[in-house]
């Protein structure tokens, strides 16, 4: 079979974009997406180089169902991006009892990356890209208390803190495998025209910050760069160069907190015991 790349939140925008891309490429595309509708129109689009496997990250129930379709399929993966997220939404729990942002973008990313390893780690350059965003730079220091907590919820300040997390947990995963085949990165589209950003009753703030998207191909290309160069740097953040909005894929430092390693290690503790999986490596 050809090289297997698998791709949560690939429906639309810039996981749908990246799967197009793959594809072309020669890779067959697996693609996890929660609305079950779009999922299939996305595969009859993409072609016969392409499944549909439904996932909700919101659910480890559907997590692991997705991971042993996936092991029912494929014996191994070249590349995982871990594009799904949802950002700025109302206030809610999962059946887990996790804030919805935190769970979707961060724990339940993070529980389905370290299942993937088994599916990954002999695999000879093989790479698991986490998608994060600019919004990680507004986080000045880490929390741990009162996440569920929707007396305090902010919806700007949690997603950012998700993005953060994932960083962070990213930077701390490929430091913990070097014994493995698999590299971890991070990269990050820029503020996107994509479907994540799309509002229905737009403030005048997100008025302003609209004006100064970039487009999608442009959002893409810093994934495609950090899942396929040779030359891979560790430890940064991909992302369009010029003030991470506009032009080629470049580099990047992350929020200095992710260079913290002893808040790294704070968080993945705390993220293997909220996730259930202390003895995973």
């Amino acid at each position: 079979m050809d090289k297997v790349v698998v791709i949560t939140g690939a429906n639309s925008g810039i996981g749908y974009a990246a799967a197009k891309i793959y594809e072309s490429k020669g890779y067959f595309v697996v693609l996890g997406c929660r609305n079950q509708e779009k999922g299939i129109a996305a595969e009859k689009e993409i072609g016969k180089n392409s499944k549909f496997i439904k996932l909700d990250m919101t659910d480890y129930e559907s997590i692991d169902n997705f991971y042993n379709n996936l092991t029912s399929n494929f014996k191994n993966i070249d590349i995982f991006y871990s594009n799904a997220g949802i950002m700025y939404v109302p206030f809610s729990k999962t059946k887990e009892g996790l804030e919805s942002t935190l769970a979707t973008n961060y724990f339940g990313s993070t529980y389905l990356t370290l299942m993937m390893l088994d599916l990954m780690k002999n695999v000879v350059s093989s790479r698991i890209v986490q998608i994060s965003s600019i919004a990680m730079y507004f986080i000045k220091e880490m929390r741990y208390e009162r996440l569920e907590d929707e007396s305090i919820y902010s919806p700007w300040t949690w997603y950012n803190y998700s993005n953060l997390y994932r960083t962070m947990f990213s930077f701390e995963l490929d430091k913990k495998i070097t014994n493995f085949e698999t590299d971890v990165v991070v990269a990050h589209p820029g503020v996107t025209r994509s479907r994540l950003y799309r509002r229905s009753n737009p403030s005048l703030s997100y008025k302003i910050i609209d004006k100064f998207k970039t487009n999608v191909s442009t959002g893409v290309a810093p994934v495609i760069e950090a899942s396929t160069t040779a030359e891979l740097k560790k430890e940064r953040v991909y992302a369009p160069k010029i003030i991470h909005q506009y032009g080629k894929p470049s580099t990047y430092k992350a929020n200095k907190l992710a260079y913290n390693l002893q808040e790294r290690e704070t968080l993945w503790n705390y993220t293997l015991d909220k996730i259930g999986m202390k003895d995973i490596l």
